[in-house]
């Protein structure tokens, strides 16, 4: 009899433990005493069988990047590289010019000229030819043609520069028919912008006339002096002064001028059409036959490029 009790008892123990332990299991993590909904929560079928509440993804803005255009690179062209254009080496400009008249006087002027310049690091190279034509009563009295070209060395940093010249001059109405010379010398920048630009020079060489009538063809030693001056007034207008003095080295008493005043302004930016108008004059201490100054007087149309 007492060992049924103690089983009994025993059975009671094990019953209630099992019981607490199951309602320990339904507990949620929360700590609600019951598990799924509340016990005050209407009994419907919105409530029992609701969706569950799912969150969005959280989204990681893309960084955006500018891709240059694709090119030859290390991968043979894959990939994009960046690319720069060349810089402007030349630039320039041609005019032209002419006017005449008919009836109790036949006249016919005509005027053409160019000018280049390549600009490089380290390198100015500059060139410009003329050309002149004049009839006057069925007579040439004008035709001559002038070409100057102008290499110059630079250095980074240093106002200062080295530089070989020539000219050639052909004038069919003097005692000869060209004049070609070569020199070489020194240049000196004192300013150099976008307003103003003043160079000097000063160098040596030799001239030569070439179908000089009944003289021999000789190299006479000359010295070279002159400035290049240009002012930008505005945005279409500049003003510009050319001179070249040559002596000779043997006699200072001879000597040359070439010398030229100009004024020019841009009609058309769009399309680089500029107007000038200038005088040029042409001074010779020993002529020959002819008169020491030759001046003309010029307006002329032109393109820049």
């Amino acid at each position: 009899m007492r060992l049924s009790r103690l089983t009994t008892s025993l059975l009671v123990l094990i019953a209630i433990a099992g019981v607490a332990s199951a309602q320990s299991a339904l507990k949620p993590p929360g700590g609600n005493s019951t598990f799924g909904a509340a016990p005050d929560q209407a009994f419907t079928s919105g409530s029992i069988f609701a969706p569950p509440t799912i969150e969005p993804p959280s989204v990681v803005p893309v960084q955006a990047v500018e891709l240059a255009p694709i090119g030859a690179g290390a991968d043979g062209g894959l990939l994009p590289v960046r690319v720069v254009p060349p810089p402007i080496l030349w630039s320039g400009s041609a005019e032209t010019g002419l006017n005449g008249a008919s009836g109790n006087a036949d006249l016919f002027n005509f005027r053409a000229a160019a000018n280049a310049t390549r600009k490089a690091e380290g390198n100015v190279f500059t060139t410009d030819f003329l050309y002149t034509y004049t009839q006057a009563n069925s007579i040439t009295t004008i035709q001559q043609a002038l070409l100057n070209a102008r290499d110059e060395l630079l250095f980074a940093g240093s106002p200062w520069s080295l530089f070989a010249s020539t000219n050639v001059e052909y004038d069919e109405l003097r005692a000869y028919k060209f004049r070609v010379g070569v020199y070489a010398g020194v240049g000196y920048t004192f300013i150099d912008d976008e307003a103003l630009t003043f160079k000097v020079r000063a160098g040596a060489g030799a001239v030569r006339e070439l179908g000089s009538g009944g003289l021999a063809d000789r190299w006479v030693p000359e010295a070279v002096f002159g400035y290049d001056f240009k002012y930008r007034l505005s945005d279409r207008s500049s003003f510009l002064s050319i001179l070249d003095f040559y002596p000779r080295i043997d006699d200072f008493s001879k000597y040359r001028v070439r010398a030229r005043i100009g004024y020019e302004n841009v009609l058309d930016a769009k399309n680089g059409i500029v107007l000038r108008v200038g005088v040029q004059d042409r001074f010779d201490s020993d002529p020959g036959n002819a008169k020491r100054n030759d001046v003309t007087y010029f307006m002329t149309l032109g393109v820049k490029f």
